[in-house]
C-alpha cells in the first residue's frame, strides 16, 4: 500500500497583506490542473476564524474557491480534496496549566467552546462547511481540553508528534490514528521532518524521499506535516512570495504523483478514513498509549509542539498565571450572577471576555529569548482594559 500523506499549514493572520497572500496562495492550490478535470492540491489548510475573515475580507473570490474546489465530488474522490481545518477564533490555548479543574472545565465551557464556536459560524457563513478537522493553537492539546473540540462537531484533531516516539525509540507511533473515548479522534504530526526546511529540502524530491525513507524505517503508513504558513508566504512583493510558495507546494505534489506507487498525497480526513481500510491500522487508544509511555496522569497531560517532555518547562509562567487570573475572577462572577448572589452587568462581562481574547494567543508562548515577552504592550494593555471590565461589570 502506499504511504498516505498530508500537508497541513497552519495560519494565524490578521493582517491585509499577508491574508492577501494567503489567499492567492490558496487560490492557485484549489485551482491547480482544474482545466484538465484535476480537483487541485489536496491541502488540509488550518486557520483561525478570524484568518478566515481576514482572507475573504480582502479577496472575497476565495471564498466561492474555497466553496467549489472543497465540495466532495463522490466517494472516490474525496482524498484527493482540500479542505478547510478549523480552529480557534483567536490563536487561545485548549488548556491553561495554571488552573485547577473547577477553573479548567469553567474555561473550556465559557472560553474555549465559545471561540470554537465562534468559528464554526464564520466556518458555514464564508463557506458554507461544517466542521471536520481541528488544528489548535501551538499544537496545545490534553484529554481534558478534548471536549471542548468534539462537543463543537469536530472528528478529528491534528497534535503535536513530540511524545509519539521517533527514530530515535525504539517504537514509532506517529503513524497511527488514535482515538479517545468521547470519539474524537487524534492525528500526531511527524514533527522530525519540517516541510519549511527550504535549505534542508532544496527540492521537493528531497523532501518525499525523506517522507518515504522515514516509513519505511519506522513502519508506518500515514504521515502528516505542518508549519506555520508564513513559510510559505515570505518576501515583499507578495506576487513573488506566492508564486514561489505555490512553486514549492505543487512540485511537492507532483514529486509524489510521480512516485504513486510509493507515496500518495492525500487530505487530512483521508487519513482518519484510511484506518477502515485494508493494509493501515485501525484506531488506538490514547490513553493507553500514554499509559504505556509512563505518563502519569494521562487525562490532565498537555501536549504540545514546544513540549516534548510533558514537563512545561517552556512556559512562561508570570504571564500565564495573569492569565489564569483573569479567568477565575471572570469565573466566580458569572456564577454569582447566575445564583443570584450579585448583581452583575452581562454584556460587561462579555465585552471583558473579548478584551482577554484579543490576547488569549500570546499567554502560551514559550520561554526561549526569541519568544520572551512576546508582544509585551499589546498584552499588558488588554489585559488591563479586560479587567477594567469585569471590574465594572
Amino acid at each position: 500500500m502506499a504511504i498516505l500523506f498530508s500537508f497541513s499549514p497552519w495560519a494565524d493572520i490578521g493582517g491585509d497583506q499577508p491574508a492577501y497572500k494567503l489567499a492567492r496562495l490558496m487560490d492557485k492550490c484549489l485551482w491547480f490542473e482544474s482545466e484538465n478535470g484535476g480537483l487541485g492540491i489536496p491541502i488540509s489548510w488550518a486557520m483561525t476564524g478570524q484568518t478566515m475573515e481576514a482572507i475573504c475580507r480582502v479577496d472575497p473570490s476565495i471564498a466561492g474557491s474555497i466553496r467549489v474546489r472543497t465540495l466532495n465530488k463522490g466517494v472516490f474522490t474525496s482524498w484527493d480534496q482540500s479542505e478547510i481545518i478549523g480552529s480557534t477564533f483567536h490563536a487561545m490555548s485548549l488548556v491553561q496549566p495554571c488552573l485547577d479543574d473547577h477553573y479548567q472545565e469553567a474555561y473550556i465551557n465559557g472560553f474555549v467552546k465559545e471561540d470554537i464556536k465562534h468559528t464554526n459560524e464564520v466556518m458555514w457563513k464564508l463557506f458554507e462547511r461544517s466542521p471536520k478537522g481541528f488544528c489548535p493553537s501551538e499544537k496545545v492539546f490534553s484529554i481534558q481540553s478534548s471536549r471542548s473540540v468534539v462537543e463543537e462537531g469536530y472528528e478529528y484533531c491534528i497534535i503535536g508528534g513530540e511524545a509519539f516516539g521517533s527514530d530515535f525509540h525504539a517504537q514509532n507511533n506517529k503513524g497511527g490514528v488514535f482515538q479517545l473515548e468521547n470519539g474524537l479522534k487524534v492525528l500526531p504530526t511527524v514533527n522530525e521532518i519540517l516541510p519549511n526546511d527550504f535549505h534542508k529540502y532544496h527540492k521537493a524530491e528531497l523532501l518525499i524521499d525523506e517522507i518515504i525513507n522515514y516509513c519505511r524505517r519506522n513502519h508506518i503508513g500515514r504521515v502528516v506535516l505542518s508549519a506555520d504558513v508564513d513559510f510559505w508566504l515570505e518576501g515583499d512583493d507578495w506576487e513573488k512570495a506566492v508564486d514561489n510558495g505555490f512553486n514549492r507546494i505543487k512540485w511537492m505534489y507532483l514529486k509524489c504523483k510521480e512516485r504513486e506507487s510509493e507515496i500518495r498525497m492525500v487530505n487530512t480526513h483521508a487519513l482518519i478514513e484510511s484506518s477502515w481500510q485494508q493494509g493501515y491500522s485501525g484506531l488506538h487508544s490514547l490513553n493507553r498509549f500514554y499509559e504505556s509511555i509512563g505518563i502519569p496522569d494521562p487525562y490532565r497531560f498537555i501536549s504540545s509542539w514546544t513540549n516534548a517532555k510533558g514537563n512545561l518547562d517552556f512556559i512562561d509562567w508570570s504571564r500565564s498565571d495573569k492569565a489564569a487570573q483573569f479567568i477565575k475572577a471572570h469565573t466566580d462572577k458569572y456564577f454569582r450572577g447566575i445564583n443570584h448572589q450579585q448583581w452583575v452587568d452581562g454584556d460587561k462581562l462579555q465585552r471583558s471576555k473579548q478584551m482577554w481574547l484579543n490576547i488569549s494567543g500570546t499567554v502560551f508562548y514559550d520561554d526561549r529569548p526569541q519568544w520572551r515577552d512576546f508582544m509585551p504592550d499589546c498584552f499588558n494593555e488588554n489585559l488591563e482594559k479586560a479587567w477594567n471590565l469585569l471590574n465594572d461589570a
